[in-house]
């Protein structure tokens, strides 16, 4: 079972900032654009397991921005420069070199597009739900007065723009004691400000990474077209446009992990750990080839066939041969037996080179 260890960095500004790291892989740096709370959306299933598929074959690494959850809360200066600082912090503290960057909506896509830019070097895709370049285009004016309004008054309006899975009312109302709870009113009023004044416009042609745009065509708070926008305005940047209801990313989790997984899918390979006997130099137990190891890495990793077959450039019948001559080697029946087998004996997926 994957847990996460909660570990504290400080900023060039003197700030303390929290961040989690989940799972065992190359890293996979989750860009914080909203309040949040590291321990108390642990302890939330339904965010929980989100998570949990995220950091799926990967380091998951998130963090709490500055004014938020368990980092610093004495905090005045809310700027993206120095939201950005708090991103620098924990890539610096944790000595990352490269790695994709995930936004799931928010102010995440704008810190994500500025540092993808400013730091090319250790970039190497970028990933990005429900983004937009210029937050005044978001709604009308009077609109956004209102709801600036409203966040003062009562907090994000959950319920308006976070579906629930399956209509759960007890996952709604996690989400929003996550909400509740990550910061105090008026810091979540100086974001919201922020949100709707942010313009990353200039930035878009700049960007030189791997770009993948995820947006739900139901999205109620930032509009389809704005992340159309983007992605048009991103070179060979990829959109992925699906079918769903609501501004959450837990409400679309299935599609969002999987369409993350798809697209990163070529930075992994398998490869055996050091410390595992069974598998020491030139040895593979129960005859499997150099090949089937690494569709084993994958599988254990929870790779779906399809993953596989873009990650080692096989057709998806060749990789389901091998899982079925893998099932065969090591007496699995199932996926999770194979995983099983596979964790044993420390077989994983690792950064390609």
């Amino acid at each position: 079972m994957l847990q996460q260890q909660i570990s504290f960095c400080t900023t060039a500004d003197d700030i303390r900032i929290a961040y989690a790291t989940l799972g065992d892989g190359p890293p996979l740096l989750y860009v914080t654009g909203w309040p949040e709370h590291l321990e108390l959306e642990w302890q939330k299933p339904v965010v929980r397991r989100f998570l949990e598929d995220l950091g799926r074959g990967f380091t998951l690494i998130r963090y709490d921005m500055r004014g938020s959850g368990l980092s610093d809360g004495n905090v005045s200066d809310f700027s993206l420069g120095s939201l950005i600082k708090d991103l620098e912090a924990v890539v610096d503290h944790l000595a990352l070199e490269r790695f994709p960057l995930l936004s799931l909506g928010d102010l995440g896509g704008a810190l994500a597009i500025m540092y993808a830019t400013s730091h090319p070097e250790r970039a190497s895709h970028l990933i990005l739900n429900s983004p937009f370049a210029r937050g005044c285009e978001i709604a009308p004016a009077e609109d956004r007065a209102a709801m600036i309004e409203y966040v003062a008054r009562y907090g994000f309006p959950t319920a308006e723009f976070v579906d629930a899975p399956e209509g759960n009312v007890d996952a709604l109302r996690d989400i929003r004691e996550i909400g509740d709870a990550g910061a105090p009113r008026d810091v979540q009023v100086e974001l919201m400000r922020m949100v709707y004044s942010v313009d990353v416009s200039a930035l878009l042609g700049r960007v030189s990474v791997p770009t993948l745009v995820l947006h739900a065509r139901g999205d109620t708070f930032v509009p389809l077209a704005l992340g159309r926008d983007v992605a048009a305005r991103i070179p060979g940047a990829e959109f992925f446009p699906f079918e769903g209801v609501g501004n959450g990313p837990v409400a679309h989790q299935r599609v969002i992990v999987r369409e993350i997984r798809r697209f990163l899918s070529g930075t992994l390979r398998a490869s055996v750990q050091p410390g595992s006997e069974e598998f020491g130099p030139g040895s593979r137990p129960d005859g499997l080839t150099a090949r089937e190891i690494e569709v084993l890495g994958l599988v254990a990793s929870g790779f779906s066939s399809r993953e596989i077959s873009g990650a080692l450039v096989l057709s998806v019948r060749t990789v389901e041969r091998h899982i079925t001559n893998i099932y065969s080697k090591t007496g699995a029946r199932t996926r999770a037996q194979a995983t099983a087998y596979a964790l044993a004996r420390r077989v994983m997926a690792t950064p390609s080179t």
